[in-house]
């Protein structure tokens, strides 16, 4: 119970304040315990933060698994996936705060929580590939490439395109993946 209440004071300091500015002594404030007790729970603040991501992963999978009991179609599921999950990161201030101070103050250990959550949709995804090649919906080459292309797509149309371009919402987003993931990019024929 202890150790729940000192996750969720932390989730919300580190949410408010940003991860860097956040002490232990101000978790265990927060939380109504002492310093001593939790250390007893966590060695560090990086571990903390860890227990703090390993949580909203769990809640990014429940989200997975509901978009994903819409349908049992390949393309239809990474669609709604990827809405799903891009909706939760564009409004979860906590993966925000993440993103802001891992760039903002090239934190390495913040980089490396944020490599946990994009390994977990990567595993996704390639998880689903591999479904849809097994069950014949798609054919590829190399389900490792076509893993690595779909996550990057989404990636460059939530961070890299909305830095240089007018925002997209996550519908825009999902269709535009799916739209090159069913027909390429190859030329409509002529009638």
């Amino acid at each position: 119970m202890k150790q729940e209440q000192i996750l969720k004071a932390a989730k919300e300091l580190f949410t408010k304040y940003g991860f860097k500015k956040v002490s232990m002594d101000e978790i265990a404030s927060e939380t109504g315990v002492t310093k001593k007790t939790v250390y007893s729970y966590f060695s560090s603040k990086e571990e903390l933060l860890k227990d703090v991501i390993k949580e909203e992963l769990q809640n990014i999978r429940k989200i997975i698994d509901k978009a994903e009991k819409q349908s049992n179609d390949f393309f239809v599921n990474i669609q709604s996936v990827i809405c799903s999950v891009i909706r939760y990161k564009n409004e979860s201030d906590f993966f925000k705060m993440l993103i802001k101070e891992s760039e903002m103050f090239n934190n390495e250990k913040l980089k490396d929580n944020l490599k946990i959550i994009d390994s977990e949709i990567k595993d996704y995804i390639k998880s689903k590939v591999e479904k849809a090649v097994n069950n014949k919906e798609i054919v590829v080459k190399d389900v490792n490439i076509i893993t690595f292309l779909i996550y990057k797509m989404y990636i460059a149309l939530i961070i890299d395109w909305n830095e240089d371009n007018a925002k997209l919402d996550e519908k825009d987003i999902a269709d535009n993946v799916l739209q090159i993931l069913k027909y390429g990019i190859k030329r409509k024929e002529v009638e």
